[in-house]
């Protein structure tokens, strides 16, 4: 688990216009919810947004919110739940913050990062990475950073599941574990998907386009 503190503001000036007034600001408007807890609107500053989200966890980062309010300064343990983009500058637009206990479960998003070269792959295999991500559950302080995977004995035909990923005590994978990680394909396989690519991208697209 990788815990970093964030001061924010209380924002009184809530609704679109007065989001609208914070972004003006250079600031982000943002809203702190769960614990059984009324919703809490706050402003974020971009930096201090950067700094504290800026290692190895990223968005599973543990927050410690600084609630820098003069009339009753708190501190909250949260994580970020969802970032509004503004899809033209790519710039935070809104943020949500999930309150959470340290003592109970959450449901995080951990990237997979595999290691080494298969033997498939010197065979004239490739390497398919299936996920990206994986879908765990788990005390806030047992959140792993990432999810290694040495690939390197995998022979053409071989593949790591969900159920034989090393996630540490306490840590529950939420999918099922016959799910493929990693596979280790022949060449064959690898062309015939490359085929198939620039379809699907075209596919993609269109909704795009009518955007």
């Amino acid at each position: 688990m990788v815990q970093s503190p964030l001061r924010v503001k209380p924002r009184k000036r809530i609704g679109k216009s007065g989001a609208r007034e914070v972004r003006k600001e250079g600031n982000i408007p943002a809203i702190l919810y769960g614990q059984g807890e009324d919703p809490v609107p706050l402003i974020v500053q971009p930096d201090e947004l950067r700094q504290a989200l800026s290692n190895s966890a990223g968005l599973n980062t543990v927050l410690e919110l600084e609630i820098d309010d003069s009339e009753s300064p708190a501190k909250k343990f949260s994580m970020v739940r969802e970032i509004q983009k503004d899809p033209i500058k790519n710039r935070v637009i809104h943020l949500d913050f999930l309150a959470i206990d340290m003592k109970k479960s959450v449901r995080v998003k951990v990237p997979v990062n595999t290691q080494g070269r298969s033997e498939g792959e010197r065979r004239g295999g490739g390497l398919e990475k299936l996920m990206r991500t994986i879908d765990l559950e788990c005390l806030p302080g047992d959140i792993p950073d990432s999810i290694e995977i040495d690939v390197s004995d995998l022979e053409i035909g071989d593949f790591v599941d969900i159920a034989g990923l090393s996630l540490g005590e306490g840590v529950r994978p939420i999918r099922d574990g016959a799910e493929k990680v990693v596979q280790v394909v022949a060449q064959r396989a690898q062309e015939e998907e490359a085929v198939d690519e620039p379809e699907a991208e075209e596919e993609e697209q269109e909704p795009e386009a009518q955007e």
